[in-house]
């Protein structure tokens, strides 16, 4: 692979080791290893990139799903995985009670020194110290995947990931899909290479290829970005498809840069199946830069530092107003006004070692019309030109995306963007707003960087609030514009130490029932794991179900977390009800936590041990 031989995942790019088993200990004492493991991590585009290697041969299997989730025997998650999401996540918009896995489908080649590889573009939590979380990376082989990846906007086919054929569009880039109780939702793509990421958007979107030409071009360059936003109109064109960018930060020195660590993410909805057949191997580990407890050592990151680079605390909040006039035709004109009244509360992970060079943001209107009209105010396409789709009434309806153009964040606050449309859907300027978001686009800057030191460019768009003000929007004071200063430490505070934050990032509520309960496992599923006596003394007795054939593992874990035994590790269970015995020896009293984990399960029992 070329990512072992030299040319890339260098540390001078910005690439750090957060865990690694590749059959020696830190000594170099050698050390077995079934499945060779190697995690890495980009501080530069807040990359987590994993490796696994192919240990067991198993047979009978097309795909693999590598699945990144928070532990569930820690009792917090954090904001690390937001940006997972298909839009971008405000830190205070995290999600409560939810545990989605995160996956990535790639090809499985039945040949040992075959790696497996995955990107997880990681979101910067600001308030990761105070709490402990831990993050898992499942590796499962898979029967049958068909996955679609559906762009939210315009309603087409962006890409087939795979369909268990020998087609080219797993080599275009490596899909990563937001998975919720089994059940698949928003996704995207990562790729490793400038050119397959522009030749392929230039191929779906003709009417952006020049852009997207430049775009790429000015990727492979070293000073990528360094004469600022302005000097290069053009990008806004060439992310006017994407929800989330990321990609820069290479040191080009003598030569160009040739491939690229970056992440995409260019779809809201996800289709298709994905059958997971066999659990393969587990790799846990800590969540970098959390407050971890005492643990094994093998779980402690040899990177230790908050992963992601942006964080946008707060949803930002849109002042609008509407007015309307009759016309002669009995018609109506509707003005819709939006404004965005207050500066936006963000913060730049300080071990990235990035400040900002310039910061433009833009409102995004999607909406539907009887024709590609493009509103005042909103003249920028988002969205590739498609095909309209028949109403009930037979008549074409156009699904697009119109935004406004890109203005300093610190002064757009100034500024009053207008949709005028009819009331009537046979005008020629109907336009009925669904959504409004809003897009920025961070160029960020190496602190102390060489001259050969690309800059980083960050693309996301964030869902708004918006606040109804009558007729008119009042007058605000002007705003000077230029780099809009980070949220002050007390802004941060506010948010790490506020209800909303706290509640969302709670991951297991031991008071629901004595099963760690999160979405992806229910109260019903305590039938499926079950320990008596409990309180126990001396042993326990486990009964549990496998639901699906493949790799089973009961393991007993402490109050902190820490792995105390592994009562079972069956490579091939068979579906079934089951008992065994688990001896309690030398385990101080106390609660502990047994957990089962198959490719379809994890359910976690408490145990209380007496003395």
């Amino acid at each position: 692979m070329d990512r072992f031989q030299g040319i890339v995942d260098l540390p001078i790019d910005g690439w750090e080791l957060i865990r690694r088993d590749l059959g020696y200990d830190d000594a170099g004492n050698p050390a077995k290893t079934t499945n060779p493991t190697l995690i890495l991590y980009n501080r530069y585009t807040g990359m987590l990139r994993v490796f696994v290697a192919v240990g067991d041969l198993l047979s009978s299997y097309q795909f693999a799903e590598i699945k990144l989730y928070f532990g569930r025997t820690a009792t917090y998650k954090a904001g690390t995985l937001n940006r997972q999401s298909a839009l971008g996540v405000a830190l205070e918009d995290t999600e409560p009670s939810i545990n989605p896995g995160f996956i990535a489908i790639a090809r499985y080649l039945n040949g040992r020194s075959k790696w497996f590889v995955a990107d997880f573009p990681m979101d910067y939590d600001p308030c990761i110290c105070q709490f402990d979380s831990r993050l898992v990376v499942d590796v499962s082989l898979i029967s049958q995947a068909d996955v679609k990846l559906i762009g939210k906007t315009t309603g087409t086919l962006i890409t087939t990931a795979a369909n268990g054929g020998t087609g080219t569009e797993m080599d275009k880039g490596i899909p990563f899909i937001r998975k919720v109780n089994s059940t698949l939702e928003a996704g995207g793509k990562t790729y490793d290479n400038i050119d397959k990421f522009t030749n392929n958007l230039a191929g779906e979107n003709p009417n952006k290829a020049g852009a997207l030409g430049l775009f790429g071009a000015e990727l492979k360059k070293g000073g990528f970005l360094r004469t600022g936003l302005s000097a290069l109109p053009w990008i806004g064109e060439a992310v006017s498809l994407l929800d989330f960018f990321m990609g820069g930060g290479k040191d080009a020195g003598p030569q160009p840069v040739s491939l690229q660590p970056m992440a995409i993410d260019m779809s809201t909805t996800t289709t298709g199946t994905i059958t997971a057949a066999s659990l393969y191997t587990t790799v846990p580990f800590h969540n970098p830069g959390n407050r971890i407890s005492v643990s094994l050592p093998e779980n402690i990151p040899f990177y230790n530092e908050a992963m992601g680079v942006f964080s946008l605390l707060r949803r930002p909040t849109v002042q609008t107003a509407f007015s309307q006039t009759l016309l002669a035709d009995r018609t109506s004109r509707l003005d819709f006004k939006y404004r965005l009244a207050e500066d936006l509360s963000y913060v730049i992970n300080p071990a990235s070692g990035l400040e900002v060079q310039d910061f433009q943001v833009a409102l995004v209107s999607e909406a539907i019309s009887p024709n590609s009209y493009a509103p005042s105010g909103f003249t920028f396409t988002e969205s590739p030109v498609v095909q309209p789709t028949p109403d009930a009434n037979g008549n074409p309806i156009y699904n697009n995306a119109y935004r406004t153009g890109y203005f300093d964040a610190a002064c757009i606050k100034n500024r009053t963007f207008t949709i005028t449309t009819s009331s009537s859907p046979s005008a020629a300027n109907y336009y009925r707003t669904k959504s409004l978001t809003l897009k920025v686009i961070l160029n960020l800057r190496p602190i102390g960087g060489s001259s050969t030191r690309q800059n980083v460019l960050f693309v996301a768009r964030y869902p708004v609030n918006t606040v109804s003000l009558g007729e008119t929007l009042p007058i605000i004071p002007t705003a000077t514009c230029g780099v809009l200063p980070q949220a002050d430490l007390a802004s941060i505070r506010a948010v790490c130490d506020g209800t909303k934050y706290k509640t969302a990032i709670v991951l297991a509520r031991p008071s629901h029932s004595d099963v760690a309960t999160t979405a992806g496992i229910r109260k019903q599923d305590a039938n499926q794991l079950q320990a008596f006596p409990n309180p126990a003394t001396g042993s326990v007795r486990l009964s549990y179900q496998v639901l699906q054939p493949g790799r089973a593992r009961l393991t007993l874990s402490d109050g902190l977390g820490r792995l105390v035994r592994t009562v079972l590790d069956q490579e091939q269970a068979t579906v079934g009800t089951f008992e065994t015995s688990a001896g309690l020896g030398g385990l101080q009293a106390g609660v502990y936590y047994c957990t089962l984990h198959t490719a379809s399960q994890h359910i976690v029992k408490k145990i209380v041990i007496n003395d």
